[in-house]
């Protein structure tokens, strides 16, 4: 969650928002300040404890947040079937802007040899060509996305997975818990469906390498390479924008 909050090139922290009752925290609501190339800023919750839901609380986080934050801001993914979410983000201004695909896939067994982040030697220039030619970001928002991905904990260079020929790259990450274990497909910037179906078919073969139970995607773009690839589609989340002159 840190690595999600916080700007990556500056380091500079979310914007917070904090409920209390007495010394407990009941909700939070923050804002990740916007990264160099970046027109919006990313709204995190609000997430209000069990015990004090239906009071209003999550508006009042919500305005506080708009309030305080002078950008241009987008939500984080809100599952589509999570009830009254979509509603309340719509009662409250806010305008849908992307439909996200969620799917769940199975491990598959097999030789891995993809060619993998650990062999390239010069990472920042390989992911900032891949982010300017494939996703049109510019250096500086790649240098913050590079910095954001080193700096999750479910991070390996061994599932940084390339296509040095086309420059693609797909970012896989690994997570385990208590509950279970999963490679999350998190970005692909791929030049080509047969790339992109490449790239997904190796990480599907990365995470039976390292003993993971399911393999997860979450994707803005059409689903269809996935599919194609063996996964089926498990949900839809939808994100949510608060226009703002900038």
């Amino acid at each position: 969650m840190r690595s999600r909050l916080a700007n990556a090139l500056t380091g500079e922290p979310p914007v917070l928002a904090v409920a209390r009752d007495g010394q407990q925290m009941v909700g939070w609501c923050a804002v990740r300040r916007p990264e160099p190339g970046e027109r919006r800023a990313r709204l995190w919750g609000p997430v209000v404890a069990p015990s004090v839901r239906r009071a209003g609380l999550g508006t009042v986080l919500l305005n506080t947040m708009v309030d305080a934050a002078p950008w241009p801001m987008v939500t984080t993914d809100v599952p589509a079937d999570r009830e009254g979410a979509a509603d309340f983000f719509t009662r409250s201004g806010w305008k849908q802007l992307d439909t996200i695909t969620v799917l769940h896939g199975t491990p598959a067994a097999g030789a891995f040899d993809a060619v993998t982040a650990e062999s390239v030697e010069d990472l920042d220039t390989y992911v900032a060509a891949s982010a300017f030619r494939l996703g049109h970001h510019e250096p500086a928002f790649a240098g913050a996305t590079l910095r954001r991905w080193r700096d999750d904990a479910r991070f390996l260079l061994q599932n940084l997975l390339l296509d040095p020929p086309t420059g693609s790259l797909l970012l896989a990450l690994a997570q385990r818990n208590a509950v279970g274990s999963e490679l999350l497909l998190a970005d692909v910037w791929a030049g080509g469906q047969g790339v992109r179906r490449l790239l997904i078919t190796a990480a599907h073969t990365a995470a039976a390498a390292q003993h993971l139970a399911t393999v997860r995607a979450v994707t803005r773009q059409d689903p269809a390479d996935f599919v194609a690839c063996g996964m089926r589609i498990t949900g839809r989340c939808l994100t949510f924008t608060l226009p703002r002159e900038l």
